[in-house]
């Protein structure tokens, strides 16, 4: 392969394609060569695609570092930069999850007061979150209909609080969504109940008399096979769903209610199951978040009491030493095979 040697000034015909300059500008020993390839066979693809020589940079005497070194003053400006980056990208694919998905779905009727728009506007929000999960966006998108739904039959379609007709359709509406809360109150309860037993399991394994390395993989092993990482952004977004119910629902509906219960001579047994069925839509929600908060603050105790201060001892035990000893030996046999 013929090689052509260059003269310096070649370097600024091609600076724009390389991007690479020297560290020096008075360097004189730079050398550029250009090596003439035959260009492999072409594809359909590329027969419109002409290929150029191959420019290579191929040696240079400079004593410097190809690469200036990183300006340490410049890492605070350049993390903020980052997270100002990523900031803009999260609203931004969150304002199109809301246009796309989120708006669409949820269409509550105009004239609404400003305290049930704010606490509506709050929950599109979250659910317009990147970061959660799409069959959780869908489910809370279906419940927050069915609170908008909830709304207009009770309050809004006929002039007579609490008709046969209205009292019927609120209680079907309020039955479906008592079936998915329960399913959420019984998952959180287990939660509870899988961390708390865990805690007392890994207390059982801090009194046992063995190395601090052998205890760690023990404890690892039992959190890391029954736990489940929390997640905040389903506790807020119960959270916000139980303010949107308070808003739209429940707070009036106990107001209309026992005014209405008061008035009447003898009790509607429909109403009274449906005033049961809307109140325990509150207390199962409430439940719900007070759960996810106990789950979370327990995960917290069995960092705090048991992880953190075996991870602190393991730097220091001779046990973790001898394992990286025995370790050495192995990798470079595994590299000489």
């Amino acid at each position: 392969m013929a090689e052509v040697e260059q003269p310096l000034s070649l370097l600024d015909a091609v600076r724009a394609q390389l991007t690479i300059d020297s560290d020096s500008d008075s360097s004189q020993t730079t050398t550029i060569r250009i090596s003439k390839k035959k260009p492999p066979d072409k594809t359909p693809l590329d027969q419109s695609v002409s290929t150029n020589p191959s420019i290579i940079l191929i040696e240079s005497t400079n004593d410097h570092e190809p690469f200036p070194d990183f300006d340490e003053n410049l890492s605070e400006a350049l993390s903020e930069c980052e997270h100002a980056y990523n900031q803009a990208v999260t609203a931004a694919m969150q304002a199109g999850i809301r246009i796309r998905e989120v708006e669409p779905a949820i269409v509550a009727p105009p004239g609404q007061p400003e305290t049930k728009r704010v606490a509506l506007d709050r929950l599109k929000e979250l659910l317009s979150n990147p970061q959660l999960r799409l069959s959780t966006r869908k489910r809370f998108i279906a419940l927050t209909n069915m609170i908008i739904r909830l709304d207009h039959v009770l309050f809004r379609r006929s002039e007579k609080f609490l008709g046969p007709q209205d009292t019927a359709e609120a209680t079907e509406i309020a039955t479906v969504m008592l079936s998915y809360l329960h399913w959420v109150d019984n998952m959180l309860q287990d939660l509870v109940d899988t961390a708390e037993h865990i805690f007392e399991v890994l207390g059982l394994l801090m009194d046992e008399e063995v190395s601090v390395v052998v205890r760690y993989r023990r404890m690892a092993c039992v959190a890391a096979a029954h736990l489940r990482k929390p997640r905040f952004l389903e506790q807020r977004l119960l959270s916000l769903y139980l303010d949107l119910y308070d808003e739209w629902i429940h707070n009036r509906f106990l107001h209309m209610s026992n005014r209405l219960i008061l008035q009447e001579e003898k009790i509607d047994v429909p109403r009274l199951d449906l005033a049961r069925h809307l109140h325990s839509i509150w207390e199962i929600m409430s439940r719900s978040i007070e759960n996810y908060a106990i789950y979370r603050g327990t995960l917290a105790d069995i960092r705090d009491i048991y992880f953190t201060p075996t991870m602190t001892d393991m730097p220091n035990s001779p046990e973790m030493e001898d394992c990286l000893a025995e370790e050495k030996p192995q990798r470079k046999a595994g590299e000489g095979s």
